[in-house]
């Protein structure tokens, strides 16, 4: 319980931090050569949207798939970008889908790639993996979308070895990630509205803040009561 309550914490505290920066910024003169790169990088960005929208959603996903199926840096700043180009909805379920679509990647190249080699050296230990997959089911992986315990690097291409579906590893995925990315977004799009206005969107922080906090410690205790159920 602790890690889940410490892990939502910070990341409540970062996007404080992360705002609380953005208004430094805004109100700084030492600052004004940073502020001014940092909008014209953004308004160059809307201006390639606005050019080639297909485009450039299509390029937009295509980089954050490669990055989260290779685990890159620059995933974090793609979804601030994300809040800022394509709102609090549009930027959530952008993310959501190139972050899930990364994610399957890297499941299905670990299954197809080295599950049988990995089968004939380590088959005792994948039936274990095997057993707790099946034992329980799709809200344990939605809850570790959400609370990374087992990072990202490791847990896609350890599902990816076991007998878990497609199905059944793509929808807990994305709901995960997708609900995962809110606040990441909605901080996005409160940062570029403090750049350009010097005025924090609060709400917005806060409402995110508190998304995640209620998610997260409504999945710990879901598997709580399920560990006291499967501990009797």
């Amino acid at each position: 319980m602790r890690w889940s309550t410490t892990h939502s914490l910070f990341v409540v505290v970062l996007l404080a931090l992360g705002l609380a920066v953005a208004g430094f910024l805004t109100g700084s003169g030492v600052h004004v050569t940073q502020r001014e790169w940092w909008l014209e990088q953004h308004a160059q960005g809307l201006a390639w949207q606005g050019e080639s929208p297909w485009l450039f959603a299509l390029g937009f996903v295509a980089l954050f798939t490669v990055l989260a199926a290779f685990t890159l840096p620059g995933c974090a700043p793609l979804c601030l970008f994300a809040g800022s180009c394509y709102g609090a909805v549009g930027g959530t379920l952008i993310v959501g889908a190139a972050s899930t679509l990364g994610a399957l990647l890297s499941f299905l190249a670990a299954r197809h790639l080295a599950r049988d080699r990995v089968e004939r050296h380590f088959g005792h230990r994948l039936r274990t993996l095997d057993l707790a997959v099946s034992r329980h089911g799709w809200p344990w992986l939605f809850w570790l979308r959400l609370v990374p315990v087992l990072p990202y690097p490791l847990l896609n291409p350890l599902l990816g070895l076991s007998r878990l579906s497609m199905r059944g590893f793509l929808w807990p995925s994305f709901a995960g990630l997708t609900i995962g990315s809110v606040p990441y977004v909605w901080a996005g799009l409160s940062l570029a509205g403090t750049l350009q206005t010097g005025s924090p969107d609060w709400s917005s922080l806060a409402g995110a803040a508190t998304l995640m906090l209620v998610v997260t410690l409504t999945g710990q205790r879901w598997m709580q009561r399920r560990g006291a159920g499967a501990g009797r």
